[in-house]
């Protein structure tokens, strides 16, 4: 499929619609934008699916907002989880790789 930049003109300006695959044109900041957009949709897919983001259960405009904020903790609160999960299994690797030295009594 073709990727195709649409330009509008509306009251004196110009909207442009990049597509993820169009390479002509493009400036640094685009570009960045769109490796942006790639890094964060996974995210946003997972807070839908696993964080109970597919549909908001509180009331109002306060709770919806209140339920993108919590899961948004919940989903940082799982990457904290297996950050230390790994760490620990760092430190015990490290503990039992490390050569275990007799401990000298002191002579006085």
């Amino acid at each position: 499929m073709p990727a195709i930049a649409a330009t509008t003109r509306q009251k004196d300006k110009t909207f442009k619609v990049h597509v993820a695959g169009y390479k002509r044109g493009l400036t640094k900041t685009v570009k960045r934008a769109l490796r942006r957009r790639a890094a964060v949709e996974p995210v946003i897919g997972h807070l839908r699916q696993d964080h109970r983001m597919g549909r908001n259960f509180l009331a109002f405009t306060e709770g919806g907002a209140n339920n993108a904020v919590l899961a948004a903790v919940g989903y940082n609160f799982s990457l904290v989880l297996n950050w230390l999960r790994l760490l620990f299994a760092f430190f015990l690797v490290l503990l039992a790789t490390a050569p275990a030295s007799p401990i000298q009594p002191r002579s006085a």
